[in-house]
């Protein structure tokens, strides 16, 4: 019997030691529950939500990278760098499922990103809006972030899926650039 009792006394602490010292995001849980509504969406990946208390958030959808919109210099008004193939349409299919719309984000990293947005799970009743930008092949599972275990094994089963039936950016085979590697490339004039 003291046996079990000093181990109940030694496994109760360690289980929440860890517990504590686990970063959410691993574990699968959010940081935080925000709700509130959608006033604009930036492009496939990026929103404004409006809170109940009247705060403006940047939001970036957590998991996945969507295609670029041109770049535009904002004194000129000229386009700096073209936009890739798909990045209207993505910007349009999120804009259908949350523009105006009532959302709940669950924020998922512990900072805001070099952005200064705060990357959220971001939910219109039960849908999960990032699982069906990556289902729709609007978005990539944006595998360099996406550590969340259960997220990433749905990320990148609907990715599978979405590159299988060849649906949105993954409708240019080969030609297909990610993401991640466009914006590595410089702007093409000032």
């Amino acid at each position: 019997m003291n046996k079990l009792i000093t181990k109940i006394f030694v496994i109760i602490p360690v289980f929440l030691i860890i517990s504590l010292i686990m970063p959410p995001a691993i574990t699968g849980t959010p940081l935080q529950t925000i709700k509130g509504f959608v006033s604009r969406v930036f492009d496939g990946n990026n929103i404004i939500v409006k809170t109940r208390d009247r705060k403006t958030l940047k939001v970036c959808l957590y998991g996945t990278d969507a295609p670029e919109l041109n770049k535009i210099n904002r004194k000129t008004r000229r386009i700096i760098k073209p936009g890739q193939p798909f990045a209207s349409e993505a910007k349009s299919f999120l804009s259908s499922m949350v523009f105006g719309k009532d959302v709940r984000l669950e924020v998922m990293e512990i900072e805001m990103d070099r952005h200064k947005r705060l990357v959220s799970i971001v939910w219109v009743g039960e849908k999960n809006v990032n699982l069906e930008m990556v289902k729709a092949g609007m978005a990539e599972a944006y595998v360099d972030y996406l550590e969340d275990q259960q997220f990433r094994h749905q990320f990148l089963e609907a990715e599978a899926e979405a590159k299988a039936k060849q649906r949105g950016i993954w409708s240019q085979g080969i030609t297909y650039e990610r993401p991640s590697d466009y914006r590595k490339m410089p702007n093409v004039r000032k």
